[in-house]
């Protein structure tokens, strides 16, 4: 039996529902390294956007890097923070410790892991937070290399989506499994472009092994609806396209990942454009049939340099500022929660 450190969420009245649309932030890893009070305060800037949801790694490798030996803490003060703020969580249950590598003890934490493995964390995760969460993408951009080592496989990835099936059916029926994130990519040989993903997914029959579909529309330095060959807000409908010839029109897509930097590095934007992209970003998204709810990254600038991607995806600057587009998310809250 695995030791155990950290207490679950207290539980909420019921059981987490099921919930179609709304309007949520993805906070990236950073959520895991904050104390409870800077939790709070993240979270209640969330809910005062008129978000309804917050996406948050479980992450498998922070949990258990020994194995047998399982600390919930940091996903726990995410989760509890959350919750308190009447937010949902979408969870995402990704990377792997070492240990749990394809031959063992060789794999890094994006390195895809033993199957049955990785079955048994999700079990272990769903029973930890059956009451706080109903809703699981399983891994984060399993189609490059950079996030599934040592390069994406389909049929390797279905095997993941297989076991977390099993585990979640077992143990919360009406929990819903999501196909993770898929990131902007191009069929090159090292990565898979997301239509051709979910097209091998249906192909070698995994389709009952997933209740949704996620898919990172980002388009930037370009507006969404730009015709760039490098703009991805178009794999939205290539995916829907594909979901409806597989007579999964009512299966729900979910952008989970969408947004821009903004700073002085190559293909950062300004404040004013990261407000116009994600202004028109949700605008279309709302027109797409069976959205589900559609993910704003992040909420806080991650770090100071100015010509680091990814320190400034954030919609408030690092002094909790507000970025223009702030007021853009609040103005499609509303809309968006309603599901139109």
């Amino acid at each position: 039996m695995a030791t155990v450190l950290g207490c679950a969420p207290e539980p909420t009245a019921s059981t987490e529902p099921v919930v179609r649309g709304g309007l949520g932030i993805s906070g990236g890893h950073t959520w895991l390294q904050l104390d409870a009070a800077e939790l709070d305060r993240q979270m209640g800037i969330v809910a005062q956007t008129g978000a309804t949801w917050v996406r948050i790694d479980i992450d498998w490798s922070v949990i258990e890097p020994v194995r047998g030996e399982q600390d919930w803490s940091a996903t726990d003060r995410a989760v509890r923070a959350a919750r308190a703020h009447n937010l949902s969580v979408l969870a995402i249950l990704t990377y792997a410790p070492a240990w749990a590598g394809p031959h063992g003890g060789d794999g890094g934490s994006k390195t895809a892991p033993q199957p049955v493995l990785f079955g048994r964390f999700v079990g272990d995760a769903v029973d930890h937070y059956r009451d706080q969460i109903a809703h699981w993408e399983v891994w984060n951009e399993p189609n490059v290399t950079a996030f599934f080592a040592p390069k994406p496989d389909v049929a390797t990835y279905a095997h993941l989506l297989r076991q977390a099936a099993l585990a979640v059916r077992a143990r919360q029926p009406h929990g819903q499994i999501i196909v993770g994130g898929l990131a902007p990519a191009a069929d090159d040989g090292r990565d898979i472009a997301p239509a051709t993903f979910v097209e091998a997914l249906y192909a070698i029959g995994a389709a009952p092994d997933f209740d949704a579909v996620a898919v990172h529309p980002y388009s930037y330095p370009e507006l969404p609806e730009s015709q760039s060959w490098y703009n991805a807000f178009g794999n939205l409908m290539r995916i829907r396209r594909i979901m409806d010839a597989n007579h999964d029109t009512t299966m729900q897509l979910w952008p989970t990942e969408f947004g821009a930097p903004t700073g002085s590095g190559a293909r950062a934007v300004s404040e004013d454009v990261q407000a116009q992209i994600i202004d028109q970003g949700l605008g279309m998204v709302a027109a797409i049939h069976d959205i589900g709810p559609v993910f704003v990254y992040s909420l806080v600038d991650a770090g100071a340099d100015p010509h680091d991607l990814e320190d400034n995806f954030g919609l408030l600057r690092r002094d909790y500022s507000e970025k223009p587009a702030v007021t853009v998310v609040r103005n499609h809250a509303e809309v968006l929660r309603a599901g139109r």
